[in-house]
């Protein structure tokens, strides 16, 4: 019968969680015995470049198969500042030699964190839960692109890395108990970006990117407050940058402008809470009923299933814009300039002499009549009631999207009906 004997030595170490990605699809086709030798293979190149003298005091084990458990422990009189460096220099290593060619490709998760130990029979088992930390930053590597992600002690405390400091985003992650600050490392030659370029102008980007991230985090201590408008200008100009310096987008700025997309406006808790990235255990009845309503539009007109759910190439068309209350959106009888989504707020129309025509509400698209009556103008005053967050597609980008255009047209024909039909009925009633 086993026997738990306690050691009572809980301690402060940086833990680096390593796991190979697409393992399984690279071990299918392999029998048993190739894939012993495949993962023998592996962890002994991880082994090499981790288990020096100068990485001591460490331990090293593999954890389910693909992925490696590296401790690293103070040293005597070292403080935070010394194994937090030790421990991203090694990650760099790793990082350097999946670049290279001699490790598989490999993510990882470093942590400053507590654990502690107790004997069971032969074996000293580790407890805590910053191994189940390290895991999940490890595994939101894919989601941003990276090969590694830190928390923001491990990015505090290391030194010779400042100025290629990376923030990446505020999470609330499933399974852990506090909102996370994570950060990555963003040097030529490693994590894609290419070996060949300006170390200078790179540096400029990471100046850019972090800029814009802490508008999105905000900071108290600095009085600054989450701006979405602000930070999706501002990220924008770092995505082209960023992609006129290495030919390709950068992923974690897409992350973050695909929440911005998603939600407008910071949730009441987002100062605390940050960006929730929660696991989904089943599909909600919301889901599947969404499903559903994609199969309905396939049966009822494939050509707009296609455009709409199958090539969404479309939605980066549609530009986010704010509006105050009080400003007027379109004045009547300008030139069309593109076709509103009302994402969030309310609006109204008004005619030619301020009289009320009608409440646009969230999730009215509005302004497409302009482009299908006889004089290209259009017909009314639109007015933020409150603040409004918008989604436009411009008339030179309407022209790249022809069903887009179609299906504005079928909804300009069916406004047009309900306004002569309401016209009808009103000059049939009894005049007061």
């Amino acid at each position: 019968m086993w026997q738990m004997i306690e050691c009572p030595d809980e301690r402060e170490v940086v833990i680096l969680m390593t796991d190979m990605v697409k393992y399984s699809w690279t071990t299918s086709a392999m029998s048993p015995g190739e894939i012993k030798d495949f993962l023998i293979e592996y962890h002994t190149a991880i082994h090499d470049l981790v288990d020096h003298e100068t990485n001591g005091p460490l331990e090293i084990e593999p954890s389910a198969g693909d992925g490696s458990l590296i401790i690293f422990e103070k040293r005597s009189g070292e403080g935070k500042s010394g194994v937090c460096c030790r421990a991203l220099k090694t990650a760099v290593k790793i990082a350097e030699a999946v670049a290279d060619g001699r490790l598989q490709p490999t993510r990882m998760g470093i942590l400053l964190g507590d654990i502690t130990s107790a004997r069971l029979g032969s074996r000293v088992v580790k407890f805590g839960s910053s191994f189940a930390v390290a895991n999940r930053l490890e595994e939101l590597c894919g989601y941003f692109g990276t090969d590694l992600l830190m928390d923001r002690e491990v990015a505090r405390y290391q030194k010779g890395y400042d100025d290629s400091l990376l923030i990446m985003a505020k999470v609330s992650l499933t399974s852990v108990l506090h909102p996370m600050n994570i950060f990555t490392l963003c040097l030529p030659g490693i994590q894609n970006y290419p070996a060949g370029v300006d170390r200078i102008r790179l540096l400029r980007f990471i100046a850019m990117k972090n800029e814009a991230m802490e508008f999105f985090t905000g900071d108290l201590q600095k009085g600054i407050e989450p701006d979405f408008p602000r930070v999706r200008e501002m990220l924008m100009e770092a995505q082209n940058y960023f992609l006129d310096l290495t030919g390709r987008a950068d992923i974690g700025t897409e992350r973050i402008l695909e929440y911005i997309r998603e939600y407008p406006f910071p949730a009441e808790d987002f100062d605390r809470c940050g960006m929730k990235l929660m696991e989904k255990s089943r599909d909600s009845l919301g889901e599947r009923i969404f499903h559903l309503s994609k199969q309905l539009l396939k049966a009822i007109n494939p050509q707009y299933y296609h455009a709409l759910v199958v090539d969404t190439k479309w939605e980066k068309y549609f530009r986010l814009e704010w509006r105050r209350k009080g400003e007027t959106v379109i004045e009547v009888d300008s030139a069309p300039d593109g076709v509103y989504y009302l994402d969030s707020g309310v609006a109204e129309t008004v005619d030619r002499d301020g009289n009320w025509l009608a409440t646009i509400e969230a999730g009215t698209i509005f302004g497409e009549m302009a482009y299908f009556g006889r004089e290209l103008k259009r017909t009314a005053t639109v007015i933020a009631k409150t603040d409004l967050v918008l989604r436009r597609i411009s008339t030179a980008d309407l022209e790249k999207l022809p069903v887009i255009v179609n299906i504005f047209e079928t909804i300009a024909l069916s406004r047009k009906k309900e306004i002569l039909a309401n016209e009808k009925r009103a000059a049939s009633l009894p005049r007061q």
